[in-house]
């Protein structure tokens, strides 16, 4: 249940009927169930569908307006770009609403595509109604319903090895055989290559963590990748070379993959406001970081 409260009504469920994501490959209807798009490079297009049908009855009621006045917009928009929102929309698309089911595709050139592929639809009201209720939206464009995708462009993204074991064995009469995970990384030289500095150990005497992980479970992999954010960008953003270290280094080293969080997390901030934020305001960098750990479909905002 929304805890949101609107301004003016809004449509419930019952009055849009959207079927889910697809992929599109080699004329196949691929239903879109993980957050990554597999085995992608630039020269690969992306074709998404959907189909998505209004009970224009259940939305004349739920609005409290006359059918004979009812107009609704579909409009859906491809938004591509590092950062928790799109830095670049690619594609808008407007359709009138009536009755029956809309047909949405979209074909998106891998050129244009950056970090992400963001898919928006939203149902808009198209002109207000003579007579409405009170309640009832009254400016055009006003937002009744939306949801969203995001997903993950494969290869764009870093990623690092990761490993199950026992802590109670590795760490026996230690501290750390109680911890859910284990980042082992030595901090220093930021040039080394990331996958082979960095490996997160699992502890297999923990299934309910690790099976959620495993799993792809959302806020578990928000959490876990959110520490490990944290624990380097922080140490590296410490180190007096650091600057130094992003401009001779390339995109594969730990300088590399710590710019490109930053970049995630703080966009347009340079590098001496995060160090103060760290500093001085660090529940704020923080959230910012655990928000840019986020790295399933985000929440629709209003």
């Amino acid at each position: 249940m929304s805890r949101i409260a609107f301004p003016f009504l809004t449509l419930g469920t019952d009055a849009v009927h959207a079927g889910p994501w697809v992929l599109v490959e080699n004329d196949r209807e691929v239903v879109i169930e993980d957050p990554w798009i597999a085995d992608w490079d630039s020269g690969r297009d992306v074709t998404l569908r959907r189909r998505i049908a209004v009970d224009l009855d259940i939305a004349a009621s739920q609005l409290r307006i006359d059918i004979a006045q009812l107009a609704l917009v579909l409009l859906m928009r491809v938004g591509t770009g590092a950062g928790n929102m799109p830095r670049a929309i690619i594609t808008a698309t407007r359709r009138e609403i009536r009755a029956g089911e809309i047909l949405l595709e979209e074909r998106v050139a891998g050129h244009s595509l950056s970090h992400r592929l963001l898919a928006e639809t939203m149902i808009l009201l198209g002109h207000p109604g003579s007579g409405a209720h009170t309640l009832s939206p009254s400016r055009p464009a006003s937002k009744l319903w939306s949801d969203r995708i995001d997903l993950r462009l494969e290869g764009e993204e870093p990623r690092f090895p990761m490993e199950s074991l026992s802590f109670s064995r590795r760490f026996a009469g230690r501290p750390e055989a109680y911890a859910p995970w284990y980042l082992h990384w030595a901090p220093g030289n930021l040039h080394r290559d990331f996958g082979g500095a960095v490996r997160l150990f699992l502890n297999s005497d923990r299934p309910d963590f690790t099976e959620r992980l495993l799993a792809g479970d959302r806020a578990t992999l928000q959490v876990v990748l959110a520490d490990v954010m944290t624990q380097i960008i922080a140490t590296s953003l410490r180190q007096s070379d650091f600057e130094q270290a992003v401009a001779e280094s390339d995109s594969h080293s730990i300088a590399g993959r710590v710019e490109f969080w930053i970049r995630l997390a703080f966009p347009d901030q340079d590098i001496q406001a995060i160090r103060s934020m760290l500093d001085l305001r660090p529940s704020s960098f923080h959230a910012a970081v655990l928000a840019a750990a986020d790295v399933a479909t985000e929440e629709a905002r209003a």
